[in-house]
Parts: C-alpha cells; structure tokens; sequence
C-alpha cells in the first residue's frame, strides 16, 4: 500500500489544478480519533485544491480554514462538462484532476461516469474502476491509515 499511497501523492503533486469533491460521509464518518471530514480539509489545504462542498460540508469545511463553495455535486458535473467551470465553479483554470471524497459507491461511479474525459482519484475505500486512481478496499482502519499517509507524503512533498 505504501508505493501506491507514493504514487498517490507524486500524482497530486504533479497537477496543478485541482478541484476536490467532499460529499455528505465526510460529516457522518467517524474514526478513532478524527472525522473524515479533518482528512478532507488536510488534503484540501495541502495539494492546494479549489473546494466544491457538496451536501452539508460546507460549515464544517469552512470551520477548518478551508475556503469552499456549497454545490450540489450535479451542478459541479454540469459545470465541467460544459466548460463552465470559470463562471459556474469560480475556477481560474479547468481542472486537471478531481479529487472525490466522502460518497457511497453509486455516487461515485456516477460522478466518475459523468466526468469521462476528466481525470479522477477516489480516496474512499471503495474501488472504483473507472476512476484514474482509486484506493483499494480497506477496513476503517487501513482507510484510516491510507489517509494519514497520503497527508503526510503531501506534507513531506512540501517541504
């Protein structure tokens, strides 16, 4: 696991513009000693991506530092695929990669389905084979684990 998670993030690193997806699970989803949501907020600030908050991240987000934008995950979709993502998302440039986090897997083939032609890492712990990169299967603990190094090889990548 460990050469993917540094595949992972000399991939993050490598791309410039970057818009990460945080869904709903990032509220509702509790390990030991953190919320999803605390991991999503670390990678958003340490790959420098541009936030689109879906379902009720927003607050949370914000509360962490993080300058986002309350969206409906169908809007942002719409927004990349018809090149509107300068008016629609307030993005300088086009994405080079979306970034997805804290979905089921429905919402996430549908979102990765949607965006053909875009590339996408998925970093719940479920496999999604479309995606450009996705984690593998984990228990709460591996994901866990994966999440804490993916932050800290962009942490490591940053200094």
């Amino acid at each position: 696991m460990r050469g993917e998670i540094n595949e992972l993030v000399g991939y993050l690193r490598g791309k410039k513009e970057k818009l990460m997806m945080c869904g709903e699970f990032c509220n509702r989803i509790e390990f030991d000693d953190k919320r999803l949501i605390d991991f999503a907020a670390a990678i958003a600030v340490k790959t420098g991506a541009h936030v689109a908050a879906t379902g009720n991240t927003v607050v949370e987000l914000k509360r962490r530092g993080v300058a986002t934008r309350k969206m409906w995950a169908a809007e942002v979709i719409f927004y990349l695929q018809y090149n509107r993502w300068r008016e629609g998302l307030g993005l300088p440039a086009r994405p080079d990669v979306v970034i997805l986090l804290g979905y089921n897997i429905d919402m996430l083939r549908a979102i990765v389905g949607a965006l053909k032609g875009m590339e996408t890492v998925v970093l719940d712990n479920i496999v999604v084979e479309e995606a450009t990169f996705s984690l593998p299967e984990l228990s709460i603990r591996e994901w866990k684990d994966a999440l804490e190094g993916i932050i800290h090889g962009l942490q490591q990548a940053g200094d």
